[in-house]
């Protein structure tokens, strides 16, 4: 428990200077882009990041999971290691291929340059081979927090010193691609450095995978439904919708983000307590439930009330549209960590991770099919309805379910 505490003080501490990170570097981009071309970029990040999903696969919890299962067995972390990058490399292979597939016959409002695809699929590798779960795993998060945060804020220097015309649009995707392959490299060599490297078997890295599966679904739809705004909003109602409405998005996958850095912290723990008591850790996750969303509501509702200020005082003049926005997308943020808090603390250390990846699906699915309703008419405003409606359903489904689980 000790060591819980002390990766929070500090993954705290990391993650809150990374608050302020896109807090400066939304302002500079979007006054140094302008709307169409600051869209653009964020079209082209919200694709990277949908990408890396399918190499990323869910390992982040299902081998966390098995790094808990495998302390002081070297031999067994190495050969888990081996497998889980062959996993991600056959993987990284399909992904090409279907982003090569699209750069030949994709078509849709938002075009993105020839050019910068080499930094798109550098982003999707960076974050899609992440060694994040050996680090959760083995809760020792501090140096990997701190590298993140170090490298980031040397990102931040270099886009406000190289950034600031239009023209300079690529140039962004260009520093954060390499901030962030870099980043990946460090790690997965300190990784490597500890655990070894077990043999390559395609038998084991097709094990893995089948074991990932139903986290994938989950954690997979969870990074999809964090990123497809740009997406959605790029291909129904072009460059401008995306710049309105993903500024007043990223506030809240800020605070969303903070929240599930914490839960990440608490998961391998709860795997342990989980599987000796379930009914303490019914206790720990309902006393977690009631903390978080009382924090979140008052968060939500300081935002609501400070919205013109806040808007003005980040993105500056000609984002007026997004203070309406704001004022909805943010009541998000306790829906969505809530509904988190249920997945990660409960669901998925009882090993009933399908109830958890089948609620992020209809999530996805709802957040879609009302997307391509009302888009179209309402731009901006249609896809915040849809995002808090579709965390309305989740919550509520995960909630329910997690009652008549603890009356069990």
């Amino acid at each position: 428990m000790s060591r819980i505490v002390t990766n929070t003080f500090w993954l705290l501490l990391a993650q809150i200077g990374g608050l302020f990170i896109p807090l400066i570097e939304l302002p500079v981009l979007a006054r140094a882009l302008g709307q169409q071309e600051y869209g653009q970029v964020l079209y082209a990040l919200g694709l990277a990041l949908t990408a890396s999903v399918f190499v990323e696969f869910g390992f982040n919890f299902s081998a966390a999971r098995s790094v808990v299962n495998a302390q002081g067995d070297r031999r067994k972390l190495a050969q888990l290691v081996a497998n889980v990058l062959l996993a991600k490399l056959l993987l990284s292979l399909a992904v090409g291929l279907v982003i090569a597939m699209l750069m030949v016959f994709g078509t849709s409002a938002t075009v993105i340059p020839g050019q910068w695809f080499i930094w798109v699929s550098l982003f999707i590798l960076a974050f899609g081979f992440t060694p994040l779960w050996y680090f959760i795993g083995t809760e020792r998060l501090i140096f990997p927090a701190l590298l993140d945060l170090s490298l980031r804020s040397i990102g931040l220097f270099l886009i406000i010193l190289l950034v600031s015309s239009p023209q300079h649009a690529q140039r962004v995707l260009t520093i954060q691609a390499s901030v962030g392959g870099f980043n990946t490299l460090l790690t997965t060599l300190l990784m490597i450095r500890v655990t070894g490297l077990g043999r390559i078997s395609l038998r084991g890295a097709c094990a893995v995978l089948r074991e990932s599966w139903e986290l994938f679904l989950y954690k997979g739809s969870q990074s999809i439904v964090g990123s497809i705004a740009s997406t959605l909003l790029g291909l129904l109602d072009g460059v401008r919708a995306v710049g309105m409405f993903v500024p007043a998005e990223k506030l809240v996958r800020a605070a969303s983000g903070l929240a599930a850095s914490m839960l990440n912290i608490a998961f391998p723990y709860l795997v342990r307590v989980r599987a000796g008591s379930a009914r303490h850790a019914k206790k720990i996750v309902s006393l977690t439930l009631m903390v978080l969303a009382g924090l979140t509501v008052v968060f939500a509702m300081l935002t609501v009330w400070l919205a013109p200020w806040l808007v003005n005082l980040v993105f500056g003049p000609g984002y007026q549209g997004t203070v309406s926005l704001l004022r909805i997308v943010v009541w998000i943020a306790p829906l969505r960590i809530c509904s988190m808090a249920l997945a990660i603390l409960w669901f998925i250390p009882d090993g009933k991770e399908q109830v958890a990846s089948r609620a992020m699906m209809v999530n996805l699915v709802t957040i879609c099919v009302l997307a391509f309703l009302l888009v179209p008419t309402f731009g901006g405003l249609g896809m915040s309805i849809a995002f808090l409606a579709a965390e309305i359903i989740m919550f509520c489904v995960l909630f329910f379910l997690f009652c008549n689980r603890s009356a069990c």
